[in-house]
């Protein structure tokens, strides 16, 4: 018999959108919400073959280059039309006043709880994911079986995403590795639990 556990447990496809118009132009993104680039649409089709495979649930942040990106990647894989979810807790960290500046504006030290101003800290990050890592495990549960999910979301929801799946005990190796445009992680959660950089 499968345990609680494994029942709710989260199979997770999660991709970074693909270049945006800010990305381009090399510029802090956060929580603003520019369009892709030619070069970002052309990334989102190539997603295809992951986005073909059965999923219980298509999310996106709601930005629009997250939606873009898996609209894209959908009809590509033949798809059109395929229900997407919106749930604003897969949005970027915000940048505040910081955003749409230079991203030397920001020099992320290592501080869980630094934030830019008018912005949000990686706890505060981490803290909205790991929310909605737990509301999947719940919809899991309910249906009393894993899900399958595909997530199109952002570098810096990424980067928590990892940190929770792993456990990550110390923030310092989430802060350089950040995913690129129409990259993807595959990772699977039993009963997500808050990692010790977040709770520390």
């Amino acid at each position: 018999m499968a345990s609680e556990a494994s029942v709710a447990a989260v199979h997770l496809i999660a991709l970074r959108h693909g270049e945006s118009t800010l990305n381009a132009q090399g510029r802090l993104t956060g929580q603003l919400d520019p369009p892709l680039t030619p070069s970002g649409r052309v990334q989102a089709r190539r997603l295809a073959p992951l986005a073909a495979r059965p999923y219980d649930l298509r999310l996106h942040s709601g930005a629009r280059r997250a939606e873009e990106t898996l609209r894209l990647a959908c009809d590509a894989a033949g798809l059109p039309g395929v229900a997407l979810e919106a749930d604003a807790r897969w949005r970027e960290r915000s940048y505040g006043e910081l955003e749409g500046g230079p991203p030397d504006a920001w020099r992320q030290p290592i501080d869980i709880d630094a934030a830019p101003p008018g912005g949000e800290s990686y706890r505060q990050l981490g803290m909205r994911v790991l929310a909605a890592v737990d509301d999947l495990h719940d919809r899991a549960a309910a249906a009393g079986r894993p899900l399958q999910v595909l997530l199109c979301a952002h570098s810096g929801v990424l980067r928590m995403l990892r940190g929770i799946a792993e456990c990550t005990e110390d923030l310092a190796p989430l802060l350089g590795d950040g995913a690129g445009n129409a990259e993807a992680l595959e990772l699977t959660y039993i009963r997500a639990a808050a990692p010790v950089f977040l709770t520390t």
